[in-house]
């Protein structure tokens, strides 16, 4: 009986270093596990923080180099540019007086109401287009970071219904567009367009998937003031017998050009494809773009 407790008591001795070796291993291999996946966090931690500074830095060059250019363009239209202008006027019905005899017959009739120089429009677009660059490197400066998180810049489709709407009726005036009214419409579907653009780029931010309907029928409301200025641009030489000077035609290359370039980032920013899922690449094409 007393070899039985005996071995009893060794064997149990025996099994206790074994327990305790095998945990060991275990323990120290989890901690490593651990340490390697903390390291692994903080180091892309830190490139993204390396990332989204250099591209901070590229904005604020870009927007640098952009009040630089718009001040030159401001500079070139008061000094180089001739005084062209154009006479805007409002459409009416009137009495028809020589065939008005037995009863009242309507014609159509324009009255002239302000002449305008396109030099100064152009002058008017560079100092619109200077503000926000200015703003972002100074008051709007950590607005334009929050922003850059969230992905959606509202001030950004601000400055472009501002600037893209005077554009476009400029556009337009060149294009034999004279009538106030229709001038405003053809601004007032370009202001429609970049709302539709900000809403898609708010809603796919707030859902975390392509807003690609505000999208589709932003860029519908974009090409409806295309539509009338491709039928004066048609018109102009088929019933005038006359073609517009060529900076007219350039105007319409550029803007279309433009036009289909935004159009095309701003879809590639929205599914968040290639270069265009850094939101901070996106706003570089705007700024640049613009």
């Amino acid at each position: 009986m007393a070899t039985t407790t005996k071995s009893t008591k060794a064997k149990t001795k025996t099994a206790k270093p074994k327990s305790t070796k095998t945990t060991k291993p275990k323990t120290a291999s989890a901690k490593t596990q651990k340490s390697t996946t903390k390291k692994a966090v903080q180091k892309s931690a830190k490139t993204a923080a390396v990332i989204t500074r250099s591209s901070n830095g590229m904005l604020q060059k870009l927007y640098a180099i952009s009040i630089a250019v718009y001040v030159a363009i401001f500079g070139a239209a008061l000094f180089l540019m001739g005084q062209k202008s154009y006479q805007l006027s409002i459409g009416y019905w009137t009495r028809d007086e020589l065939a008005s005899k037995t009863s009242t017959v309507f014609a159509p009739a324009t009255q002239g109401l302000i002449d305008v120089q396109i030099r100064w429009v152009v002058m008017a677009i560079a100092v619109v287009s200077v503000v926000m660059p200015v703003l972002y490197l100074t008051r709007l400066k950590s607005y334009h970071q929050k922003a850059m998180k969230n992905k959606v810049l509202p001030t950004r489709w601000l400055d472009m219904a501002i600037v893209g709407a005077i554009m476009l009726e400029t556009v337009a005036i060149v294009s034999g567009v004279l009538d106030i009214g229709t001038l405003k419409l053809v601004g007032g579907l370009m202001v429609v367009t970049c709302i539709l653009g900000w809403m898609a780029e708010k809603r796919t931010a707030e859902a975390g998937r392509p807003s690609t309907a505000k999208y589709y029928l932003s860029m519908l409301t974009g090409l409806l003031p295309w539509v009338l200025i491709a039928l004066y641009a048609i018109a102009t030489p088929i019933y005038g017998a006359v073609r517009s000077p060529w900076c007219v035609y350039a105007l319409y290359a550029v803007m279309l050009i433009g036009a289909g370039l935004i159009g095309s980032n701003q879809l590639k920013g929205l599914r968040g494809k290639g270069k265009q899922a850094n939101y901070e690449v996106v706003e570089q094409n705007y700024a640049t773009l613009s």
